[in-house]
């Protein structure tokens, strides 16, 4: 491959993220370039972007911005097709640096949802199907049972294809491809980061569960779910939670798609493994959602008591 043919890709790449994406990812880069510009810095320095991002913070700036800020500085190099000062080890201890500061300094930080792991999960599906309070009264055993068939796929789906709420939303019978052997494809057709479409892949059980909420002759452009808003499914997935036993705080729209990543990490998949099947671009997050079962599964965790 030819420096013509890199930089081709590379400009195939950058049509690929979301207009969002790459509209606040151009602003902090040019804001960083601005920043160099009037010091006379480099924009390829790990140092110099060490200094912008403890800059950034003391100026009042959340971990969430300073994240986005080095995704940003990564991607512009990516773009370029040069390496990225922003994987110096350099780089990465200032972050980490500053993830203790923020602690220390009682700034918020950023919150994980739990995940609806294959447990949980479990949980859910034995006690969706029980009337809940509705109005003065209960749900009929009807409805309720509507209700159960659409929340037990809803999680089903978004767990194996690893969805965000809005990739939820959007889904479309047009979407979902049925296979001989009971699994299914589903097509996300443009997520956070990429607009891109993407085939991800739903065991039988989830495939079951949308077959049972389908209908007879469905319309290729309906909703799969009904929902409209991603706030609606965080409103479901929270009350399926709650009616299940989990407790009512900690879970949200993320939570199925947090589950799935630690469900793998429990089962021995590999970090770039995980990053591949929930379709992240930074092994940031799932690395995240895997530390708690890491040290659960560390030398110490496994040494009996004394």
């Amino acid at each position: 491959m030819d420096i013509g043919e890199l930089t081709q890709l590379s400009e195939t790449m950058h049509t690929r993220k979301r207009p969002k994406t790459r509209s606040a990812y151009e602003g902090a880069w040019r804001r960083f370039r601005r920043w160099c510009a009037a010091r006379d810095f480099e924009t390829d320095d790990p140092f110099v972007v060490g200094l912008y991002l403890i800059g950034r913070y003391e100026a009042g700036l959340s971990l969430a911005t300073l994240s986005m800020d080095r995704n940003a500085i990564r991607y512009h190099h990516d773009m370029g097709i040069q390496p990225s000062p922003t994987e110096h080890v350099i780089v990465k201890n200032v972050l980490a640096g500053l993830r203790g500061r923020a602690r220390e300094d009682g700034r918020p930080q950023p919150r994980q949802a739990r995940g609806i792991t294959a447990e949980r999960f479990r949980r859910i599906r034995e006690t969706a199907h029980k009337p809940r309070k509705q109005g003065s009264g209960l749900e009929s055993e009807e409805r309720a049972r509507r209700r159960a068939a659409l929340e037990v796929a809803l999680i089903a789906v978004m767990r194996d294809a690893m969805l965000r709420r809005g990739e939820a939303v959007a889904l479309r019978w047009s979407d979902v491809a049925f296979r001989p052997d009971g699994t299914a494809w589903v097509v996300v057709r443009e997520s956070k980061t990429s607009a891109e479409p993407a085939v991800q892949h739903i065991r039988k059980g989830a495939a079951d569960a949308v077959r049972l909420i389908m209908p007879e002759d469905p319309d290729p452009r309906a909703r799969v779910f009904g929902y409209t808003t991603p706030a609606s499914v965080t409103k479901r997935i929270k009350r399926a939670c709650a009616a299940a036993g989990l407790g009512e705080k900690g879970y949200s729209g993320h939570s199925p798609r947090v589950g799935m990543a630690q469900d793998l990490a429990a089962n021995g998949a590999a970090l770039p493994a995980v990053m591949v099947a929930g379709r992240w671009q930074s092994p940031e997050m799932p690395a995240r959602y895997a530390r708690k079962l890491r040290a659960d599964r560390s030398a110490v965790a496994a040494l009996p008591e004394d």
